[in-house]
């Protein structure tokens, strides 16, 4: 029995329905076949409930994309299901044979006076040549209220009847790889318990942040003694540049530490994604401006997460994160920016808790 999935696009998306995928592996012994970009394939091949990867990538050439067509019409498939709702992904879909074909479609709407009317991507007469059965996601600019999206792909598979809940949906490294280099890490910085913080070029827009960051990080971890772990992969923004020069750096690529000053901050430069999740899954508490891969490594480890975000963001953040052990301090309201000191304050109150 062979089952197949297309994700070729966002990293995180994976990390929600993986568990799924899982699942379905563990009830039907089947062979499972994943459709992903190069950029995915650096987890999703190191899963080993996955048996083969096809890659694909958007930027290809027709003769390329053609190739990677005929690659996934060899078999024939009990399960397809299309995650992404791309173009290629869809028209593969069409084309291959299974028994059962599932996938979403995406919701906008225009409001004519009073009247909206709602658009759907593709289009539910063509969605009918797709699927069998489909599940409806709002474009991120059109949620204009919370909803739970990963209780969509359990609803899209709920006739299967898998053991996947919202409980336990979040799955990203089961079997602890890079353990042994996180613990080597920690041992050469001589930390135990900390709280992490991803970096990213999402804080760019927090005011004051070129100058006051490491300010608060430094008072930050005062008030709740703990060390504070930073971590980010090939960041180019001006306030990283200007946190670089002053703090204590751990080089994953060689494993050097430059021990700068005192303080019990540090950065873990470039970290591989599974030696982040690894540092994820051993924090106490998890920040970030709605880093995809810390909101679900720690989604899967069970930790706790906060959200930095502007209040136009929540309603749509919202909808990827936990359930519980989730919280959100704001950087900006009604496009009113918050001072990163007020910032530092409000994760205070929720770490002071744990």
């Amino acid at each position: 029995m062979n089952i197949i999935f297309f994700n070729t696009v966002a990293l995180g998306d994976y990390l929600v329905h993986s568990r799924l995928i899982k699942d379905l592996k563990i009830k039907y012994n089947c062979n499972i076949t994943a459709v992903c970009s190069p950029y995915n394939s650096r987890l999703i091949k190191k899963h080993k409930h996955i048996d083969s990867v096809i890659l694909y990538d958007d930027k290809w050439s027709i003769f390329q994309k053609y190739n990677c067509l005929k690659k996934i019409l060899k078999k024939k498939y009990y399960l397809s299901i299309v995650f992404d709702c791309k173009k290629f992904s869809m028209i593969s879909n069409f084309f291959l044979k299974s028994q059962f074909k599932r996938g979403l479609l995406m919701r906008k709407y225009k409001k004519i006076f009073s009247l909206k009317i709602n658009l759907f991507y593709p289009s539910k007469i063509i969605a009918k040549f797709l699927y069998d059965k489909y599940v409806v996601h709002k474009r991120v600019k059109y949620i204009d209220k919370h909803y739970y999206l990963p209780s969509t792909w359990l609803d899209l598979l709920s006739d299967f009847k898998l053991k996947t809940t919202t409980k336990n949906i979040y799955f990203f490294n089961p079997n602890k790889l890079f353990e042994d280099k996180k613990k080597k890490l920690l041992k050469k910085i001589n930390v135990n318990k900390y709280i992490l913080f991803h970096l990213d070029h999402k804080w760019e827009d927090i005011l004051d942040i070129n100058n006051n960051f490491y300010s608060n990080l430094i008072i930050l971890s005062k008030k709740i003694n703990k060390n504070i772990l930073l971590t980010s992969f090939n960041n180019n923004s001006d306030y990283y540049k200007n946190l670089e020069n002053k703090i204590n750096i751990f080089n994953t690529n060689n494993f050097n530490f430059l021990k700068r000053n005192s303080y019990n901050i540090y950065l873990v430069k470039n970290p591989d994604i599974f030696l982040q999740e690894r540092l994820i899954g051993s924090s106490d508490i998890n920040i970030s401006c709605h880093s995809g891969i810390l909101v679900h490594g720690s989604g899967s480890n069970n930790k706790v997460v906060i959200d930095i975000l502007n209040s136009k963001e929540i309603n749509m953040q919202k909808c990827w994160a936990p359930i519980k052990n989730y919280f959100v301090v704001k950087k900006s309201f009604y496009n009113k920016k918050i001072k990163i000191n007020y910032i530092f304050n409000d994760l205070f109150k929720i770490i002071s808790k744990y």
